[in-house]
């Protein structure tokens, strides 16, 4: 009975792991309304590094919530260990649950406050979130052990290490989720000193797995690691950021053009910085970060080909379609979101690739000249935005 379990959580793991990114978003959808979320986590474990790419909507939950602060250092149970630093994804739930049990009326108020509230409400976030981290903070000693901790395979000093960790970051929460809500920024170095230093009287592995969190979200890892090194944290600093750069997965997704480009002007912000940078220059890290880019580069090549060909030439050449206005105004923004993947791309290196796929896809407009959905005035505009002005017309012009 335990191997036929087995094989139906394979199967199970494998059919989300191997799902389209839009059938993932809505499986999450289905598991996000689970009031019991333990099996539906594990079935996600083999999907996380998509969810990161993909970033679907996620309604606020309490467990969610709280452990926002420590979301650098969750790690799949497989591969946790408590000497290692971090937190189990199997604990969460347990510890969430003994944090909600001890708050009592408390917690039901903060719940109260989010509920039908998604992430991407910062101003609900950022009020509950704040609330709870305090309220956490402010009982995690007296906390008993969860009903059931036995089950998540952890042992009780796995609980105090896991307890006492996230107690240390949440008693720090909020100068480090202003540090969060700026990351866009950099985040700017006084914030992340701020939050930092604020963590000094901490054990080291609170300024670590405060430093990793700020860092899933900075515009510039080397300028948060240089931050955290001026402050006498370079140990932690140089450990956060080569995690960072081991984490890189350049995994843009064809079917999504407008999120491929933002990744990619992510990575390019994010590269320059690196190269930039006193630690992305040092020997032993110089090598890393040169192949980081080529394989960034390489990545962003193959999507801007694919998803050109997928999103642009596909469905004006589709036989027998025709395209209304909403139809062309569709393929027209995706080309936008394309252009904003090359104009990423180029800076990243390989810029005589896009030329030549941008000579291909304008031939191929000239080809479809009166035999596409797409009226010649279409044409040419989509030449405008993928290729420029001049392209255009040399199109028009018949070139």
């Amino acid at each position: 009975m335990t191997a036929a379990l087995s094989a139906e959580h394979r199967r199970l793991t494998h059919a989300v792991a191997s799902a389209s990114d839009d059938a993932l978003a809505r499986v999450v959808a289905v598991f996000d309304r689970m009031t019991d979320r333990r099996e539906a986590d594990r079935l996600l474990d083999a999907a996380r590094p998509r969810l990161r790419r993909l970033r679907p909507p996620r309604p606020i939950a309490f467990t969610r919530l709280l452990f926002l602060p420590l979301d650098g250092i969750i790690a799949e149970p497989r591969a946790w260990k408590r000497a290692d630093g971090g937190l189990p994804r199997s604990a969460l739930i347990g510890v969430g649950g003994a944090v909600r049990h001890a708050l009592g009326d408390e917690a039901t108020a903060i719940e109260e406050a989010f509920a039908g509230r998604s992430f991407a409400d910062l101003a609900a976030v950022d009020a509950a979130g704040r609330r709870l981290w305090r309220a956490a903070a402010r009982i995690a000693e007296s906390l008993p052990p969860p009903p059931g901790w036995e089950e998540t395979g952890l042992a009780a000093a796995d609980l105090r290490h896991c307890v006492a960790l996230s107690a240390g970051v949440w008693r720090h929460a909020d100068l480090l989720w202003a540090a969060l809500l700026a990351a866009r920024d950099g985040p700017p170095e006084v914030l992340v000193q701020a939050a930092l230093a604020s963590a000094a009287s901490e054990e080291p592995a609170v300024i670590e797995a405060m430093l990793a969190t700020i860092l899933t979200k900075a515009a510039k890892p080397a300028s948060v690691a240089a931050a955290a090194a001026q402050i006498g944290a370079p140990g932690a600093a140089d450990r956060a950021l080569d995690r960072w750069m081991e984490d890189c997965r350049p995994d843009f997704a064809v079917s999504d053009p407008k999120g491929a480009a933002q990744m990619a002007e992510e990575f390019a912000e994010a590269l320059d910085d690196l190269e930039d940078s006193a630690a992305g220059r040092r020997p032993e890290r110089r090598q890393r970060v040169v192949a980081l880019r080529r394989d960034v580069a390489e990545a962003c090549r193959a999507t801007f080909t694919e998803s050109t060909a997928q999103h642009v030439i596909e469905p004006l050449t589709r036989a027998g379609a025709r395209l209304d206005d909403a139809g062309v105004q569709a393929i027209e923004a995706t080309g936008r979101s394309l252009r904003r993947l090359e104009t990423a791309g180029r800076t990243l290196g390989g810029a005589t690739a896009y030329d030549a796929a941008l000579r291909r896809v304008t031939d191929t407009f000239g080809t479809l000249r009166g035999k596409s959905g797409a009226s010649t005035a279409d044409l040419a505009r989509l030449t405008e935005i993928l290729a420029g002005p001049e392209a255009a017309l040399r199109f028009l012009e018949g070139g």
